[in-house]
C-alpha cells in the first residue's frame, strides 16, 4: 500500500497549521512582532528557512527551493493582507494551498493580526480555515 502522506505534507501541515498560528497568537509580544517583521521584510526567504529548519530537525530532505515560496503584501479597503503562496500541492490528499495574515493598525499603533489558510480537501472542495487566538482551526466558507 502506497503512503498518501509524505514528509512534505507533514511539514507543510506542521508549519502552516500548527507552528505559525502558535507563534502569531501564543508567542511573547516581542516574538510576535519579530516574526511578523521578518515576514514583511523578506517573507519568501524566511518561510523557506523555517521549512528548511523543520526538514533538518526531522532528518528529511527538503523538496523546495527559496523560489518555490512567494510572499506578497497588498491592501484592500484599508485592510492589509500578507499572502503566502506555497509550492504545488498533492491533489490526492488534503493540502494547504495558501496562507494569509490579515492585519490592521489600531490607534495605539499595535497591529491586529488574524491568520487563515486556504485548504483543498481530498474530495476536491476548497475551504477557508481560520486559526483563532486559541489556535483552534475553524472551518469557514467554501470557495468556488
Amino acid at each position: 500500500m502506497e503512503k498518501e502522506y509524505d514528509g512534505d505534507y507533514c511539514l507543510r501541515y506542521e508549519l502552516f497549521q500548527m507552528l505559525i498560528p502558535a507563534i502569531l497568537y501564543k508567542g511573547t509580544e516581542n516574538e510576535r512582532d519579530e516574526f511578523f517583521g521578518f515576514l514583511k521584510q523578506d517573507g519568501k526567504t524566511f518561510i523557506h528557512d523555517m521549512y528548511q529548519t523543520l526538514c533538518e530537525d526531522d532528518g528529511l530532505p527538503s523538496s523546495y527551493e527559496n523560489s518555490d515560496f512567494e510572499v506578497r503584501i497588498f491592501e484592500r479597503g484599508g485592510v492589509n493582507i500578507l499572502q503566502i503562496l506555497l509550492p504545488s500541492y498533492n491533489p490526492n490528499i488534503s493540502d494547504i494551498l495558501r496562507a494569509y495574515f490579515i492585519f490592521t493598525k489600531s490607534d495605539n499603533s499595535r497591529d491586529t493580526r488574524r491568520y487563515f489558510v486556504i485548504k483543498r480537501f481530498k474530495n476536491g472542495k476548497i475551504f477557508i480555515l481560520y486559526a483563532n487566538p486559541e489556535c483552534e482551526k475553524l472551518l469557514g466558507q467554501e470557495l468556488t
